[in-house]
């Protein structure tokens, strides 16, 4: 598998930044990633749904649930087909819409190649996002992800306004829309051009518009299994107990204080959190799916 970024420049990455502050990442390989033809050709194969294809634009929110530009139309079977209306498509992204390819890697074999080595260099599971944006109208407006976000500039500038965390290290459902935002001057402002990669940590304000006539970059979340995991995993292993599955008593009475202490602290003395943590990190690299080989079937 290609090394899409040096190995000196991954190094000071992993050593200065990775899970702490924002990074530029220069020399990054991104011209095989995707090119306009193919992601031409992927949005002519009639097989894009929304919401897998989608649209947002900063100014006009309810783009983001927006599927106008999908049509459908039912095949002499009876199979329904769907179809990017381009005339549609055009005046949106015209008006200042983004067009968003969720999880883009199952199109493009290069984005899959270099979703992999991700995560094998950052101990993560990974996925990617393509968007391509031809005006400099923001997409989601200021906003966090609560994942890890490594953007690969593939063609034109983009610019990262960005703004320190105002809550550390948001879960899974925490969204930045329940959050008040920074109203502050940013901390930093990036201007990322083709070939490079801007890292976030989760929880780092960020707003980004296109410099220049279009732009095209993929997106790769990164995510790595957090302390709580274990306390999960903890969870799971209490729940074989019946009296942990039990209701709690009905009316006045309560559990037994000492009998659940017990429980507790010597399923917390045998849990072993070295052995459980490498365990998380195994599983969070180890691909959902299976490979299919249909040759292998008599």
């Amino acid at each position: 598998m290609n090394n899409f970024i040096s190995h000196d420049i991954m190094e000071k990455f992993r050593r200065e930044h990775f899970q702490k502050s924002p990074f530029v990442l220069t020399g990054v390989d991104a011209s095989r990633l995707v090119s306009w033809p193919a992601l031409n050709k992927t949005l002519e194969k009639d097989i894009l749904h929304y919401p897998r294809v989608r649209l947002a634009n900063d100014n006009w929110p309810e783009m983001r649930g927006y599927g106008g530009f999908v049509r459908y139309s039912y095949s002499q079977s009876g199979d329904r087909t769907p179809h990017i209306n381009r005339h549609q498509l055009y005046k949106c992204l015209r008006e200042g819409a983004t067009l968003v390819l969720d999880r883009c890697q199952a199109f493009f074999d290069s984005v899959d190649h270099m979703r992999q080595w991700l995560s094998s260099q950052l101990e993560c599971s990974c996925s990617a996002n393509l968007y391509a944006a031809f005006t400099p109208t923001p997409s989601f407006g200021l906003h966090f992800d609560n994942h890890d976000v490594l953007a690969v500039q593939i063609e034109g500038i983009k610019r990262w306004t960005v703004h320190k965390p105002t809550y550390s290290y948001p879960l899974e459902h925490e969204r930045s829309f329940d959050f008040i935002a920074p109203t502050t001057e940013p901390d930093f402002i990036f201007d990322v051009e083709p070939g490079q990669a801007i890292y976030l940590p989760a929880g780092y304000w960020h707003n980004v518009s296109t410099q220049t006539r279009r732009s095209l970059h993929v997106s790769y979340t990164i995510i790595r299994p957090r302390r709580l995991d274990i306390f999960r995993t903890l969870l799971d292993e209490l729940s074989g107990n019946e009296y942990i599955r039990a209701p709690i008593e009905f009316g006045e009475r309560l559990s037994d204080d000492t009998a659940l202490r017990e429980l507790i602290n010597e399923a917390v003395k045998k849990f072993d959190i070295q052995l459980n943590e490498t365990m998380l990190k195994i599983q969070c690299n180890t691909p959902a799916y299976k490979h299919i080989n249909l040759e292998l079937l008599d």
